[in-house]
């Protein structure tokens, strides 16, 4: 549906360009001082999690676009895959041949489940969105999987290849994200996790979008302050701090790894 009112990010700090992102938002959401990091080019290593989900997004892209994988071909499928982009994930992860294999097997796994799924009124896959927001502003993400929904509009998905967590800021930055690069505001947004069956799901209002765009706008204010301040942020630890770029210099960081470490 036709988004009625003007998206706009109530940016009052001038300064720098940025990116925003999924990720980024997220991060500021939890962490400031983990997002400022990233926008300042601070990323943490590369997983074997991380590595195996980006595998395995592309074997569900895959699917959608060309049709099903027979069984005795997801393996093959894997490295194709592996060989059209993700040779420098897999180098930074530093996989053993034998541990590739198993990381290929746990990807058939996850496919078995995908193809569970119902691909009814399946539009396109992996859409990519790099949208100028305003005051040197760019909004970026990755839309996994884009359908119709049931009442014309559109309806889009973000696959979870683990346990689907707290996916409610990802998804309104999505949606938002979806406003500025096409003027549709999505019917229907969700999270679904393909291992476990979990699933959050969002129905996008106007005052949903300007709410978003407002946090938005402060993540920008925010860090154009600290960044003209050279300060690091505040910091808020939590369970996401094992993915954070910083956690080598973060006490409160560490401290909470080792409470749920031991919890």
């Amino acid at each position: 549906m036709v988004y009625d009112a003007e998206m706009e990010l109530p940016i009052t700090v001038q300064g720098e360009e940025l990116a925003v992102s999924a990720t980024t938002y997220v991060a500021f959401r939890q962490c400031p001082a983990s997002a400022v990091a990233r926008l300042r080019g601070v990323y943490g290593p590369e997983s074997r999690a991380s590595f195996k989900g980006t595998l395995a997004h592309r074997i569900f892209a895959r699917h959608l676009e060309e049709g099903p994988i027979d069984s005795d071909a997801v393996a093959q499928a894997c490295r194709e895959e592996i060989g059209k982009g993700l040779n420098a994930k897999l180098t930074a992860v530093g996989l053993k041949p034998s541990e590739l294999g198993m990381v290929i097997q746990e990807v058939a796994d996850l496919y078995k489940r995908f193809q569970a799924l119902s691909v009814e009124g399946f539009r396109s896959a992996e859409v990519y969105i790099d949208v100028d927001a305003g005051s040197k502003v760019t909004l970026r993400g990755r839309i996994d999987a884009v359908f119709d929904a049931d009442d014309g509009g559109t309806r889009l998905i973000d696959w979870k290849t683990g346990r689907l967590g707290d996916a409610e800021d990802q998804l309104a930055f999505y949606a938002l994200a979806w406003v500025a690069n096409t003027g549709d505001r999505p019917s229907r947004i969700e999270a679904l996790s393909v291992q476990t069956g979990e699933r959050s799901e969002q129905t996008p209002s106007e005052e949903s979008i300007q709410a978003t765009a407002g946090a938005i706008g402060n993540l920008v204010d925010t860090v154009r302050t600290i960044f003209s301040s050279g300060e690091s942020g505040e910091r808020r630890a939590g369970p996401w701090c094992r993915w954070c770029p910083i956690l080598t210099e973060c006490t409160e960081g560490r401290a909470a790894i080792e409470v749920y470490a031991h919890g």
